[in-house]
């Protein structure tokens, strides 16, 4: 990977490391739904990840990984900021295995590793996205905790704030959206 570092939601798309399905793991587990078409989800990653180079973005293929359906989406294991990745610690106990492995194949491309969450805390990426380039969204949700919250604002802070957000649930822990997940509107 030539560069790494994210501040924003709306710059260009330097780099991005992807991983393609794999064809054999328990989707039905990680709450995807039934039927799936495996032939169909490779092809939609396929059309993915060409859309990403017609766009002059650098693309990194990592390998499918068998028996973590949702290893394919690689912002939640790990979240890269300025200066490198910091390793998350999943709720969603399908995904425990998800934040070492990709933190291996991140520090094996030269992407620092500048913190890793402990203890209780725990996050997903999909529960943190950039308001500014010194600004980050954090939901508070069944995924994402105070503790995990607290451990991100000791690694980031002074030069990075985190704003904490409440999500919503509808049907429990198991299918709680992520922040990124949430419509917003304005004015």
């Amino acid at each position: 990977m030539s560069d790494f570092g994210v501040t924003s939601m709306v710059k260009e798309l330097a780099s991005v490391a992807v991983r393609p399905p794999s064809m054999r793991g328990d989707y039905a587990v990680a709450h995807w739904a039934q039927p799936l078409n495996l032939d169909l989800l490779a092809e939609q990653h396929s059309q993915f990840v060409a859309l990403l180079e017609r766009l002059g973005c650098e693309v990194v293929h990592l390998d499918p990984v068998d028996g973590m359906p949702d290893a394919i989406f690689t912002y939640d294991p790990c979240f890269v900021v300025g200066d490198g990745f910091i390793e998350l610690q999943g709720g969603k106990a399908v995904r425990a295995g998800e934040p070492p492995l990709l933190a291996g194949e991140l520090q094996a491309l030269g992407v620092p590793l500048i913190g890793r969450l402990t203890g209780e805390a725990t996050a997903d990426g999909g529960d943190m996205f950039w308001l500014d380039d010194h600004t980050l969204a954090v939901g508070r949700s069944y995924r994402t905790n105070d503790a995990a919250i607290a451990q991100l604002r000791d690694m980031l802070e002074p030069v990075v704030t985190i704003e904490a957000f409440d999500l919503p649930h509808d049907m429990g822990p198991e299918y709680c959206l992520h922040l990124m997940s949430v419509g917003l509107t304005g004015p």
